[in-house]
């Protein structure tokens, strides 16, 4: 039995080689650095991670403080809220010098992750064949959006469109005239995608941990992302009944809906799962009236008269502040919460006594919050210890460090464009934007 020093993590003496960009890929290597893992960060010299923006930037709301900055690319909100305690490398794999790199890497990883589209990295030389010649037992994790089989394979994916893919979109809008499928948001898919991609490869190293053996692991991102619509889709499957979307509507309670409240696009969100629930709500708002209304009586009249529900409640509603209503529901037994915005959220007094969000100190952006990940270990805790790296900010420790080479070998690496401190403007011509997921 192995005996963990106080503050040790779960994955401390793991090294993981990341390939990834963007959500999906950089949240499921983030999980693994918060566990303990020596993650290192590939970028190249002509295509870092597109959450780093543009070499110049690009609008001024994902900088801090409204500011680009002299190097945009360090300061971008984006990458920086998903690449803490990592060790980042610029490597330019179009060279056979980069490539060369990249396998002593993988020689001494554990794990190599990746999210590019299916045969990028056999293209590059650093498919799964080709790394476990130089580490038998590695374990490679592989997030395609589609998989990497099947006729859609290669077709281009971002999160909407991957969202539109798995069928949720038909499952969500607001019925009746219009019937315009709406998105939860700009990339839903992306973080179920990296919470399956950490699971996998925390599986796979279990297996290992066992067998001595690694393995290929696939995570097709779109498939992941089925899994949270499964119920309804298999019920059209299984029924033949096309699910009508009918806004926040569900058959189960009557009113279920956000209402609006005092203040600015300020809202608050009622769930009534019994008659009684209801006849508390209407004492609460002060609206008796509404309770002796035979039209709201049941909820099969309050669903069917639901348009006039939404008005007469919207009238009560509108006068009250939404996290004080929602605390007297709460209180007396009725489902509700106020609609929150990304401030109420930052600076939600709970989130914020509970440490969900962690202070840390970045080179270019300054001391800033970011959140910690959802969920905790007793004996094992998680934690975050270093702000999002700089581009190329660890070339030479990574290259002297772990693979032992020469001041003299990184400076020859550097001059000859192998590696770099700042990226250059040029695209990559080796992997095309398309195949980036």
């Amino acid at each position: 039995m192995t005996t963990r020093q106080p503050g040790a993590r779960p994955l401390d003496g793991i090294r993981v080689l990341d390939f990834t960009g963007a959500w999906a890929g950089p949240m499921a290597t983030r999980s693994l650095a918060f566990l303990g893992a020596e993650v290192i960060k590939i970028e190249g010299p002509s295509r870092m991670d597109s959450w780093r923006e543009t070499v110049a930037g690009v609008e001024k709301s994902r900088y801090p403080d409204l500011v680009r900055g002299e190097r945009p690319y360090n300061r971008s909100f984006r990458f920086n809220s998903q690449n803490h305690d990592k060790l980042a490398l610029s490597l330019d794999l179009k060279s056979p010098a980069g490539v060369q790199i990249a396998l002593d890497l993988a020689r001494v990883c554990d794990v190599v992750v990746d999210n590019f589209s299916p045969g990028v990295m056999e293209s590059l030389g650093l498919g799964y064949k080709a790394l476990c010649e130089v580490r038998p037992d590695l374990i490679m994790v592989q997030m395609p959006a589609y998989g990497s089989s099947g006729p859609d394979a290669y077709a281009v994916a971002f999160g909407p469109n991957m969202e539109a893919m798995t069928g949720m979109a038909s499952l969500m809008g607001y019925g009746g005239e219009d019937e315009t499928p709406v998105l939860t948001s700009n990339a839903y898919l992306d973080p179920i995608g990296g919470l399956h991609g950490a699971a996998a490869v925390l599986t796979a190293l279990m297996y290992r941990s066992r067998t001595g053996r690694g393995q290929h692991v696939e995570v097709p991102q779109r498939e992941t992302a089925m899994q949270f619509a499964g119920e309804l889709l298999l019920e059209q499957v299984e029924t033949g009944k096309v699910f009508v979307p009918r806004g926040n509507a569900v058959p189960y309670a009557a009113p279920h809906d956000a209402f609006p409240t005092l203040g600015e696009d300020e809202w608050i969100a009622i769930a009534v799962l019994d008659d009684e629930q209801w006849r508390v709500l209407c004492e609460t708002l002060g609206c008796g009236q509404l309770a002796a209304d035979p039209d709201f009586a049941t909820a099969h009249e309050r669903r069917h008269n639901a348009v006039r529900l939404h008005q007469e409640l919207s009238s009560c509603t509108i006068q009250q502040e939404k996290w004080a209503l929602a605390e007297q529901l709460q209180s007396r037994g009725v489902p509700a919460a106020p609609v929150c915005t990304g401030e109420d959220v930052a600076e939600n007094p709970h989130l914020v006594s509970r440490g969900v969000f962690v202070e840390v100190d970045h080179a270019e952006a300054g001391r800033r919050r970011y959140p910690a990940l959802g969920y905790r270990l007793e004996s094992t805790p998680g934690r975050i210890e270093r702000a999002s790296p700089l581009y190329g900010e660890h070339n030479r420790r990574v290259l002297s460090d772990v693979l032992g080479l020469s001041d003299e070998q990184i400076d020859q690496l550097e001059a000859s464009g192998v590696i770099a401190s700042a990226p250059r403007t040029a695209p990559s011509a080796t992997i095309p934007k398309e195949k980036v997921l």
